[in-house]
C-alpha cells in the first residue's frame, strides 16, 4: 500500500512522540475516504479487535452477532467449550447467517439486524445450508445434483482467537503476533481489579455515531478537557490530577489516572460512587480512575467500584458505532437493588455523554474546515501524542516505510 492523498511519512511523523513536541494529526485523516480505507486495512486488518467479553457466552451453543471493521463475524462457545470467533457469511451466496429476515414495512431495507443467541447450529435463512458450531457445513438441501460438491470442504473461514482478562479479541491476520505480551505495563495496574472475574451487563450499541472513531478514542482518553467543558460535574476529578503512564514502541496499550479529591468518586450528580468498592482495591485505588485504550479501539475505565469499557467500530470516515457496557463483582450484581443503582449510574454518565457528544460531532465539522490546525498538547493530553505514535507506525507499516 501507499500512504493516501500524497502524504508523506515526514508529514505523519510530526504526530508521534510527546506532547512537548508533537502537533495533532492532519485533519484529513478524520474525513477522508481514501484515507479511511487505507486505515481499515492498516490499522483494524491486522490488529487485535475486542469482539466482547467471554461471561456473555458462558455455555455451549452461546453466540454473539457483532460486526468488525465492516466484517460480520460470529463469536460462538463451540462444541468443545472454547470460544470460536468466524466469519457470519454463508459460504453459498454470501447471505449473513445470524441476520433477522423478518422485518417490518419501515425497516426492511435498513442495515441486517443481527442477532446473538443459543443454538446447536447456524442456518443460512436464505436456502437452509447449515454450519455447526465449529463452522462446518452440515446440511445443504437439494446439492445432490451439484457436480463435485461435498460438504467437508465448505467452512466458515475462522479467525484466532485470544482472551485478555475476560474481553475476547481476534484478528483479521492469521499470523498476527499475540496481544498479550504487550500488555504486560496495563496488567500491573490493573492486578487488583482481578478484571477476569468481572462480569459485563449487556453493552448498549449506538449505529453510526457521526464523527470519526479516533475522534472517539481522543475524547475517552484525554483529561485536558475534563475541568474544562465537564467544569461543575467533574470537580471530584480535576485535570490538574491527570497523568499517563510512559508509551514505548511495542506496548499494545495507553493509560492514565485521574486523581480525584476524594476516595470512592463516581459520574453522577453525588459525585460518589453508587456501588461498594471492588474486592482487593486499594486505598490509592479507590482515590483515582485508570483510563485506557488497548489500541485501536477498546476502550477502558476503572473506578472504584465498578468498570466500563467500550468499543469504538469505524462504519466509515466520519461514523462509528459505539458499545458501552458496564463491568462489576457477581457481589454488586446479585445486590437486590443492583437494577435500580444501575439506572442511575447510566443516568449520571448520561450528564457527560450530553457534553462530550455534542462537542466531538462539532470537532468533526471542524475537521472538515480548510481552517482546521494541527494544534499543539497541553501536558494533560499527553496520551494523543502517544496514540499518534502508534497510529503512524501502523501507517508507516502498511505503506512499507
Amino acid at each position: 500500500m501507499v500512504l493516501p492523498l500524497g502524504m508523506s511519512l515526514e508529514t505523519l511523523r510530526k504526530s508521534s512522540g510527546t506532547f512537548e513536541t508533537a502537533v495533532g494529526l492532519p485533519p484529513e485523516v478524520y474525513s477522508d475516504a481514501e484515507f479511511h480505507r487505507f486505515e481499515m486495512d492498516a490499522v483494524f486488518g491486522s490488529e487485535w479487535l475486542c469482539v466482547g467479553r467471554q461471561e456473555q457466552i458462558p455455555t455451549v451453543g452461546d453466540y454473539l452477532s457483532v460486526t468488525r471493521a465492516g466484517e460480520p463475524l460470529i463469536v460462538a462457545r463451540s462444541s468443545d467449550g472454547s470460544i470460536r470467533v468466524m466469519s457470519a457469511v454463508c459460504q453459498h451466496r454470501a447471505m449473513c447467517l445470524t441476520a433477522s429476515v423478518d422485518r417490518s414495512d419501515e425497516d426492511m431495507l435498513d442495515p441486517p439486524d443481527l442477532q446473538s443467541g443459543s443454538g446447536r447450529m447456524f442456518r443460512c435463512p436464505y436456502h437452509y445450508w447449515v454450519y455447526d458450531l465449529d463452522g462446518q457445513l452440515v446440511g445443504a438441501p437439494e446439492m445432490s445434483k451439484t457436480t463435485g460438491f461435498d460438504m467437508a470442504d465448505v467452512q466458515l473461514p475462522s479467525l484466532p482467537v485470544e482472551i485478555w482478562n475476560g474481553f475476547i479479541f481476534t484478528n483479521f491476520d492469521s499470523a498476527a503476533a499475540p496481544l498479550a505480551p504487550r500488555l504486560a505495563k496495563l496488567d500491573e495496574v490493573l492486578a487488583n481489579y482481578h478484571v477476569e472475574s468481572l462480569v459485563t451487563v449487556d453493552p448498549v450499541t449506538i449505529p453510526d455515531v457521526p464523527f470519526n472513531w479516533k475522534i472517539m478514542v481522543e475524547n475517552f482518553m484525554e483529561m485536558y478537557h475534563q475541568s474544562r467543558l465537564h467544569h461543575g460535574i467533574h470537580d471530584f476529578a480535576p485535570s490538574s490530577g491527570a497523568s499517563y503512564a510512559d508509551y514505548a514502541a511495542g506496548d499494545g496499550a495507553m493509560f492514565g489516572y485521574s486523581e480525584t479529591l476524594e476516595p470512592d468518586g463516581g459520574f453522577n450528580p453525588t459525585m460518589q460512587a453508587l456501588f461498594p468498592p471492588l474486592p482487593g482495591i486499594t486505598m490509592q485505588d479507590r482515590q483515582r480512575i485508570v483510563f485506557a485504550l488497548v489500541a485501536p479501539s477498546l476502550l477502558m475505565g476503572f473506578q472504584s467500584d465498578s468498570a466500563f469499557w467500550f468499543y469504538v467500530d469505524p462504519t466509515g470516515p466520519t461514523t462509528h458505532a459505539l458499545s458501552m457496557a458496564y463491568i462489576f463483582p457477581e457481589s454488586t450484581v446479585e445486590l437486590p437493588d443492583f437494577g435500580e443503582t444501575l439506572e442511575d449510574a447510566i443516568a449520571g454518565v448520561s450528564t457527560f455523554n450530553r457534553q462530550d457528544m455534542p462537542t466531538n460531532v462539532a470537532t468533526q465539522l471542524g475537521m472538515q474546515s480548510r481552517f482546521a490546525p494541527r494544534g499543539r498538547y497541553s501536558w494533560q493530553e499527553g496520551v494523543l501524542a502517544q496514540f499518534n505514535s502508534w497510529l503512524v507506525d501502523r501507517y508507516a507499516a502498511a505503506a512499507g516505510e
